[in-house]
């Protein structure tokens, strides 16, 4: 792909120049990896990882059985999410950073394996993931009343995929298989999977809502934290709350959701210059002490948020904490709130 000083379109210009069977890792991060921050990584995970555990076996190697880092490290576990994704989009399968990074993903995966036998040996989960990964950011801008990706985008997006998909194995070193043959089988693959009977799980419910109740309590003031729960419910696929259990918003505040933040984005494109700055290059040369001071916040929020989970009302059905907090208030000790 040709190079171009960054212009006020220079994302655009780069993707008219761009040719989709040669250069769709350099056009998967162009779309994927510009204009984030710690707000928007967190509200796309918030968005994406509930769809990951709509099954009791995803749910349970999740939650295991005191909430996991879900729980007692969830900003912690949103930036090396976040992180690991963006090594993938932003350097691409190619690259040996990618690889390492996910060869580490298959690792974890086989030392869990051993004490969830089985529960890594799903096929389906593993396309779903890379599928709904690939299709996430068109699907989002429709349901923002957004154009979708371009014919371009969608070809560099399934191609991008399609060798990712070869990096992973499941349980036993098994490769995965039935990857789909095209953008538009990424599509039904995924309305099939969604679609399919889900009875939900205790786990998958208790994981969602510490993860709508996380986003809300990073970024907003208590008095909005209703907004903060609204906003990611507003946007995630109906048939993931329902899995959850989990109500949505009122049609009315959906709708008023869905309009302002299409609206704002809208305008940041009809109006603003493309963003020149990607998270990843940003986090890797963050200076030493700034990477502390990042560190120390995140573990101060991750110490802070299990007791505020726990005086939820919909962290009820097993939360670990609930004993920690009744504890608290018989030695009369009110909660962290």
């Amino acid at each position: 792909m040709a190079t171009t000083t960054k212009s006020y379109r220079w994302i655009q210009k780069e993707l008219e120049q761009s040719d989709p069977y040669v250069d769709y890792e350099a056009i998967f991060r162009l779309v994927t990896c510009y204009g984030s921050n710690d707000f928007i990584n967190s509200l796309i995970y918030t968005l994406i990882f509930p769809n990951f555990v709509v099954t009791e076996h995803g749910a349970r190697v999740v939650w295991r059985e005191d909430g996991g880092k879900v729980l007692r490290a969830a900003t912690s576990r949103v930036e090396q999410t976040q992180t690991t994704n963006d090594t993938w989009w932003y350097y691409g399968p190619s690259d040996v950073r990618t690889q390492k990074s996910v060869e580490k993903i298959n690792r974890l995966h086989t030392h869990w394996a051993k004490r969830y036998p089985g529960h890594f040996s799903h096929n389906d989960d593993y396309v779903y993931t890379l599928a709904y990964s690939a299709i996430f950011m068109h699907r989002l801008r429709l349901r923002l009343g957004l154009s979708g990706f371009s014919e371009k985008v969608k070809i560099a997006s399934y191609l991008f995929m399609s060798d990712m998909i070869k990096l992973f194995y499941s349980e036993g070193g098994v490769p995965i298989t039935d990857w789909p043959e095209s953008w538009d089988g990424l599509i039904a693959y995924c309305e099939a999977f969604e679609n399919a009977p889900r009875p939900g799980s205790n786990e998958g419910h208790l994981i969602a809502t510490a993860i709508y109740e996380h986003f809300a309590f990073r970024f907003f003031w208590p008095s909005m934290r209703w907004l903060g729960l609204a906003i990611p419910k507003s946007l995630t696929l109906p048939t993931t709350l329902k899995a959850h259990r989990i109500e949505p918003p009122s049609p009315l505040l959906q709708a008023a959701i869905v309009f302002v933040l299409g609206w704002l984005i809208w305008l940041m494109e009809t109006f603003g210059p493309d963003p020149t700055s990607a998270f990843l290059p940003e986090w890797e040369n963050m200076p030493k002490e700034k990477q502390v001071a990042r560190c120390k916040e995140h573990e101060k929020l991750d110490q802070q948020f299990p007791k505020h989970y726990a005086t939820r009302p919909n962290s009820v059905m097993g939360c670990p904490f609930q004993t920690f907090i009744g504890a608290e208030k018989m030695n009369g000790n009110p909660p962290t709130k």
